[in-house]
């Protein structure tokens, strides 16, 4: 095998795990009312279940990302497969919420693993531009790929028979052991080992500081509308306290030229700094999205896990289907390609909004959720993209964890906050109206999140396009 072709294997290695942690994003949303069932769990629990995963997804993914550039990638890699198969084991068996919970908070740490590693792996295998925006485009059909057989086989396996579970909401989870081991042996033979050989250690301090502070901060806003309102103000401040406590910390240590656990050179980048900002909007809004609309689906359209997992799968094609184009589009056109993704999202969100008002399938409404993914892909790839352009090799690891950091820190958010108001607009109510009023102000808030998207990607600078299409104006003059 060439030195070409193993590393396209290799990354073919690496997408595969990061399919796995794209899936148990999305494989829970149409299972929610089934679990809730299954588990008796609580409004409140059934959310938490669901955000949890991104909670212990970004909490972690920073340590991971500078702990694959200490380490080497390969073993922490090959590490968080080999934990999110066990943790898969236990959300499969788990009987309470409270242990459901715990699962799905080791199964996103276990991914935090993972995820900042491939997109170190690409920084470092493809130095060329071009075959770097090809290794992008491929891993947005990842994404992709993972948002629709999540949410198809979601609604797929909830409605088997339980023969070897209990409760055929567990096969959800059991699914991923079979990938986990395939991984594991192909990773174990194709992937090289790769560190930062100007890695000096550990930060744990700051690794210790990071953690707690996000993680008392997303359960501030998850948790602490049921606990109360001063439970709420006491941890979001505890949180703000001890993540002020963490920059002043990063920043003491990059000035004295000690080991730290964050880069504070990224920030001199602007392109990252849009890029998060961008990302955080977006995924604010995109996994509050699947969430609202997976129970009003099933609760106010009253329609069953497969049917409402077709129409999420429709939107999970349109992503698959335009990830194949994304790459060349984003060379020749820019970033003229990311804002009419925005528009194209913001479209099919208004056009559900008059189209969602009856039970059943129909072409109109899964064609709408096929332009909703088409938009998907054309934005959330690229911003990956531009987030890690001109940066140095040594700065890999620090952007690809922070960045994913970002990106599931706000999936969190979005959960929780957009769910808060979606619970408390139903208020308990069993009827269409009440459901469709809190989805109604769930895509507003969606909305509002674009419009930020898009004021950025209008503002960004032209070093952020991609080389090819710069070359290809130039070549036209």
């Amino acid at each position: 095998m060439t030195l070409y072709t193993k590393k396209w294997t290799a990354l073919a290695v690496l997408l595969s795990a990061h399919l796995l942690t794209i899936v148990d994003i999305f494989i829970i949303n149409v299972a929610i009312p089934s679990i809730q069932r299954g588990i008796r769990a609580a409004d409140s629990e059934i959310q938490l279940i669901v955000s949890i995963y991104m909670i212990g997804l970004a909490s972690f993914l920073i340590i991971a990302g500078k702990a694959g550039d200490h380490y080497g990638r390969k073993k922490v890699f090959l590490l968080g497969i080999f934990l999110f198969m066990l943790s898969s084991i236990g959300c499969c068996f788990a009987a309470k919420p409270g242990i459901l919970m715990l699962m799905r908070f080791l199964q996103g740490i276990s991914a935090a693993l993972m995820s900042p590693q491939v997109l170190s792996f690409i920084q470092v295998l493809f130095t060329h531009h071009t075959d770097r925006t090809y290794a992008i485009g491929l891993y947005g059909i990842t994404i992709g790929l993972g948002t629709t057989l999540g949410q198809f086989l979601g609604g797929y396996l909830v409605g088997l028979e339980p023969v070897v579970v209990q409760q055929s909401w567990q096969y959800i989870f059991m699914v991923n052991v079979p990938i986990c081991i395939a991984a594991i042996v192909m990773g174990s033979a194709y992937l090289p080992e790769s560190k930062d050989t100007s890695s000096r250690g550990m930060d744990y301090t700051g690794a210790g500081l990071l953690c707690s502070g996000l993680v008392c901060l997303i359960f501030s806003v998850t948790i602490g509308r049921d606990l109360g309102a001063a439970y709420c103000l006491v941890s979001l401040l505890f949180s703000l306290i001890i993540l002020t406590a963490f920059v002043i910390n990063q920043r003491h240590k990059n000035r004295k030229s000690k080991t730290a656990l964050l880069n504070t050179a990224l920030f001199k980048y602007k392109n990252f700094n849009m890029a998060l900002a961008a990302v955080a909007l977006f995924m604010l809004m995109l996994d509050s999205y699947f969430f609202i609309l997976t129970l009003f689906l099933q609760k106010a359209l009253l329609l069953p896990p497969l049917q409402a997992g077709y129409f999420v799968a429709a939107q999970g094609l349109g992503f698959l289907s335009a990830s194949l184009f994304t790459a060349k589009l984003l060379l020749r056109y820019g970033r003229a390609v990311l804002i009419i993704g925005v528009i194209m999202i913001i479209g099919a969100l208004i056009l559900q909004l008059f189209t969602f008002n009856h039970s059943g399938l129909s072409f109109i409404r899964l064609t709408i959720m096929v332009l909703h993914g088409c938009g998907v892909a054309l934005v959330l790839p690229s911003l990956a993209g531009i987030a890690i352009s001109g940066l140095t090799g040594n700065l890999a690891g620090s952007a690809s964890g922070l960045y994913t950091t970002v990106q599931q820190l706000f999936g969190a958010f979005g959960i929780a906050l957009t769910g808060a108001v979606f619970y408390h607009i139903v208020k308990g109510g069993d009827n269409f109206g009440s459901y469709y009023s809190a989805f109604l102000y769930g895509i507003a808030i969606n909305i509002i999140c674009l419009i930020g998207v898009l004021l950025i990607l209008v503002l960004l600078p032209k070093s952020s396009l991609p080389n090819g299409f710069l070359k290809n104006k130039n070549l036209k003059k």
